[in-house]
């Protein structure tokens, strides 16, 4: 191989994306001219050790200026004495264009909603090389056969790291700030500044110095965005929401059914949809408040003068006769009349109850309230 007596590198024409430049020769002669540009430096690197290193400028290989080296090898004093070594070249510049991106998706639960979801996170950080001893000696092993090495090639290494830690920290700042993904946006500034402060330890191990780390999303894909979107309009419509559109969807589709029959009708088909009682009451009570009560007012004739009354009412509006209905015991099926309290066959409860917990009227015979669920006595 043939020895050099000037040895440059003109960074200008590998593009500004180079990070590394491994000089081809290894064979040098004492006296040859070192020629390292602004914004960069030369590292002699011999048997695994980085050695001398010099700063832009141009320098004549001397044992002088050749400490470290000339221990190594012994160089003998004076004249154009050849010596192997390798040479680095180092771009020193600040690189602020590096992007950065979650690889997997990270499933984390919403801390304010209880959603899980699969996020995604980018941003841009810059990077300068702080100290070149370190850098070459730690990366040395990942630089490939060829003699530039550009920015991406050498990052890759760090896009685990990178990802491992923006997860961790995605999590545990969410969680402790309680902040919903719908809200993160607000607090970009404060994680980024969180996601340097954990990378710069393990960045400057490597002789690398973060010089800003920028988070510009953190977010779902576009579909679960919508999901939590919807789950907390949701939310907001009370903790009653899922049973009152459940009762109103039923009641949308008998609406559209033609052989749906009167309102009496639908309330026997969706009280056997919704399974209880309680469930159909509780859903034909509001509706019920907005129907006039005189339309489906159940009646009864007066025995002395015939007249129609309320079925509620105890004496004729008419003749002031007292009014007498009579109704079918639940139990044993006897007729008895409609103020009995207790069946006089069978000794059946009859009217309503009420709970001891909330107040709420049920059905003499029913077991729990169908208002909180209550178990009577």
């Amino acid at each position: 191989m043939a020895i050099l007596d000037r040895i440059k590198f003109d960074g200008t024409l590998a593009g500004p994306q180079w990070l590394i430049y491994k000089e081809p020769s290894d064979n040098f002669v004492l006296g040859s001219q070192l020629i390292v540009n602004q914004g960069q430096e030369a590292l002699f690197f011999k048997g695994g050790e980085a050695l001398d290193l010099f700063g832009p400028g141009t320098h004549t290989l001397t044992t002088g200026n050749l400490p470290i080296l000339n221990k190594l090898v012994n160089l003998p004093f004076g004249g154009k004495t050849p010596f192997s070594a390798e040479v680095y070249f180092i771009n020193k510049t600040a690189n602020l264009e590096l992007k950065w991106g979650t690889t997997t998706p990270i499933p984390i639960e919403d801390p304010k909603y209880g959603v899980i979801l699969n996020i995604g996170a980018r941003g841009q950080y810059g990077i300068t090389i702080k100290d070149s001893r370190t850098f070459v000696s730690q990366i040395i092993g990942a630089i490939p056969g060829g003699t530039v090495t550009n920015y991406q090639i050498i990052l890759k290494y760090f896009n685990g790291l990178i990802n491992s830690v923006i997860k961790s920290v995605t999590a545990e700042y969410l969680i402790k700030k309680n902040i919903s993904f719908l809200e993160v946006s607000m607090y970009l500034t404060e994680i980024s500044e969180a996601f340097k402060e954990k990378l710069e330890e393990e960045f400057e191990r490597f002789g690398i110095e973060i010089i800003n780390f920028f988070c510009e999303s953190i977010a779902p894909r576009p579909e679960e965005y919508r999901k939590l979107q919807k789950y907390k309009e949701e939310l907001a419509l009370g903790g009653d929401f899922y049973t009152q559109r459940r009762s109103l969807d039923i009641l949308e589709k008998l609406a559209d059914n033609p052989s749906s029959g009167s309102v009496a009708n639908a309330g026997i088909g969706l009280g056997m949809g919704l399974g209880t009682a309680g469930q159909f009451g509780r859903a034909f009570s509001e509706i019920g408040q907005n129907v006039s009560t005189n339309q489906y007012q159940e009646t009864v004739n007066c025995p002395k003068c015939g007249s129609l009354n309320k079925k509620s009412d105890k004496f004729c509006s008419n003749c002031g006769e007292k009014i007498i209905t009579e109704i079918t015991c639940p139990n044993c099926g006897s007729t008895i009349p409609s103020s009995s309290k207790f069946c006089s066959e069978c000794g059946q409860p009859i009217g309503n109850k009420s709970c001891s917990k909330c107040g709420k009227e049920n059905p003499a015979t029913a077991k729990f309230c169908n208002e909180c669920g209550n178990a009577f006595s």
